[in-house]
C-alpha cells in the first residue's frame, strides 16, 4: 500500500488526537492520586490533633481529680458535661463515668499509678471535618482538571496547525521536484539549487544535475562526430541515443523511486511512534531508498574512481549488512537466516558490499511472503538462496535493465553491477533454480582455487 501526504497527516492528527487523551487522562489520573493522598494526610492529622488534646485534657483531669477527691465528679460534670466520654478506674475498678461512649471513637488512655483516666472522642467530629476538607479538595481538582484539558486543547490546536504547515511546505518542495522532471523530460535545463529549500533534498538535485550534464554531454558527442564516417557515426548513434533513451526513462523512474519514500521520510518520521506499523513501513522505505542511492553513487563514480584492493574477513560485513537489510524483509513478512563461517576475500570493500546488497535487494523483493532468504559463507563460496514465483529467464538476471516483472520498482541495475564486479575480480558466478528456490553461488578466489566444488 502507498502512503500518500494526505494519509500520512491524517495519520498524525490521529496519533495525536490519541496521545493527546492519553496524556490528559494520565494527568488527570495523578490529580486524583493526589487528591486521594492528601485526603488521606488530611484524616491522620486530624486524628493526631485529636489524640493530642485528648492527651492535654487527660492531664487537666488527673490534676483535677488529685486536687478536688471528693468534688471532682461535679466539676468534671459542670466543665465537659457530653463534651467527651470519661472513664477514671483505680485499680482497673471504675470511680466514676460522664456521658455515654460513641459507637465509633478516637481513644486516648493516661496511666499514673493505680489511677487510669479513659478519653473517647466521637469520631464523627473529624468525620464532618474531612468531609468539608474533601470538599474543598474536590474544587480544586475540578479546578486544575478544567485548567489542565484547556491547556492541552490549546497545545493540541497549536501541535495540529504546526504539523499542517510542515505538510503543506513539503508538499510545495515534493512539487518543485515534479514540475521539473516535466519540463527535464522535454528540454534540457538543470534544477537550481537556491529553489530548494530543504537540505535533505540538494544531493538528490545534485545527481539529476549530474546525470542531465552526462546526456547534454552526449548529445554533444553526437553533433560533433566526423561526418565521413557516416557507417561508425550511425552505429555510434544509435547507441547513444539508445542510452540518452535508457537515462531519460531512468530520470522518470527516479519520480517514483524518489517521490513516496522522501515523502515519508521527512513528514512523519519524527511525529509517528516508531512501534506503528506504517512508521515501520516508513523505516523500510529510508532503507530503501539509501540502497537506490548507494546504487546511483556507485554508478556515477564506478568508471572513474580507483577501488584498491583489500583483504576482508566477510563475517563482519555479511552481519552488518544483514542487519540493514532485515527491517526491509520483515514489512514483507520474510526471515533472513545467515550460516557464516568465516573467511578472507580480496576485493574492495564498498564494492563487496554492492554484492551482498543487491543480491539481498533482489531477495527481498521477488521472495513470495512468509518465506525464509537463506545465506551461506563457507570454503569461499557465498551463496543467497529465495524462493519465489514462477521464474523464466535465470540467464538474464545479469543483463542490464532486465526484470523478471514488468511490474517491478526499480531499475534492473542492481544484479547487472554485481556481474560487472565479478568480472573484475574473476569471481565464479553461478544460478540455480530447483523447484522455484534461486540460488545466486558466488566463488570468490582463493591462492589455489577458483572454481565450485
Amino acid at each position: 500500500m502507498k502512503l500518500s501526504l494526505n494519509k500520512i497527516y491524517l495519520g498524525g492528527i490521529s496519533l495525536l488526537f490519541i496521545l493527546s487523551i492519553i496524556f490528559t487522562s494520565l494527568a488527570i489520573y495523578e490529580e486524583y492520586k493526589d487528591f486521594e493522598h492528601e485526603a488521606t494526610n488530611i484524616k491522620k492529622e486530624l486524628i493526631k490533633k485529636t489524640k493530642l488534646k485528648l492527651k492535654g485534657e487527660a492531664t487537666k483531669i488527673y490534676k483535677i481529680f488529685q486536687q478536688y477527691p471528693y468534688e471532682y465528679k461535679n466539676i468534671l460534670q459542670t466543665f465537659y458535661g457530653d463534651l467527651v466520654y470519661i472513664e477514671i478506674r483505680k485499680n482497673n475498678k471504675i470511680l466514676f463515668k460522664l456521658s455515654n461512649p460513641p459507637k465509633k471513637y478516637i481513644k486516648y488512655s493516661l496511666k499514673k499509678d493505680t489511677i487510669e483516666i479513659v478519653l473517647l472522642d466521637s469520631y464523627n467530629k473529624i468525620k464532618k471535618v474531612i468531609k468539608q476538607k474533601k470538599e474543598l479538595l474536590i474544587h480544586k481538582l475540578i479546578k486544575n482538571i478544567l485548567n489542565f484539558l484547556t491547556l492541552s486543547f490549546i497545545i493540541y490546536i497549536f501541535a495540529l496547525s504546526g504539523f499542517y504547515l510542515i505538510n503543506e511546505f513539503l508538499k510545495d518542495e515534493l512539487n518543485k521536484f515534479v514540475k521539473f522532471f516535466k519540463k527535464a523530460y522535454r528540454k534540457h535545463i538543470y534544477m537550481k539549487y537556491s529553489d530548494i529549500k530543504v537540505k535533505e533534498f540538494l544531493n538528490i538535485a545534485f545527481y539529476i544535475n549530474k546525470m542531465l550534464k552526462e546526456i547534454n554531454a552526449q548529445n554533444k558527442q553526437l553533433k560533433n562526430i566526423n561526418l565521413n564516417l557516416e557507417k561508425k557515426v550511425n552505429q555510434k548513434t544509435i547507441r547513444l541515443k539508445k542510452l540518452v533513451k535508457l537515462q531519460e526513462n531512468f530520470i522518470q523512474t527516479a519520480i517514483h523511486e524518489i517521490n513516496t519514500p522522501l515523502a515519508i521520510i521527512l513528514s512523519s518520521l519524527n511525529f509517528l511512534d516508531k512501534n506503528n506499523k506504517n512508521v515501520k513501513r516508513i523505516e523500510s522505505a529510508v532503507l530503501m531508498i539509501n540502497n537506490i542511492y548507494s546504487d546511483l553513487s556507485f554508478i556515477l563514480k564506478y568508471k572513474h574512481k580507483n577501488y584498491p584492493i583489500q583483504l576482508i574477513e566477510i563475517k563482519d560485513i555479511l552481519q552488518e549488512r544483514i542487519q540493514f537489510f532485515e527491517v526491509i524483509a520483515s514489512i514483507k513478512k520474510l526471515k533472513i537466516k545467515a550460516e557464516i563461517e568465516n573467511f578472507i576475500v580480496k576485493i574492495n570493500k564498498e564494492e563487496l558490499i554492492r554484492i551482498i546488497d543487491n543480491n539481498l535487494s533482489n531477495a527481498i523483493k521477488y521472495s513470495i511472503p512468509n518465506s525464509t532468504i537463506i545465506i551461506k559463507a563457507k570454503n569461499h563460496i557465498l551463496s543467497f538462496k529465495n524462493t519465489t514465483s514462477e521464474v523464466n529467464n535465470i540467464n538474464k538476471f545479469f543483463e542490464p535493465f532486465y526484470q523478471e516483472n514488468s511490474n517491478s520498482q526499480g531499475f534492473g541495475l542492481g544484479l547487472y553491477l554485481v556481474s560487472e564486479i565479478c568480472k573484475k575480480y574473476n569471481i565464479k558466478v553461478k544460478i540455480e533454480n530447483i523447484n522455484n528456490d534461486i540460488i545466486f553461488k558466488y566463488h570468490f578466489k582463493d591462492k589455489d582455487e577458483n572454481s565450485f566444488n
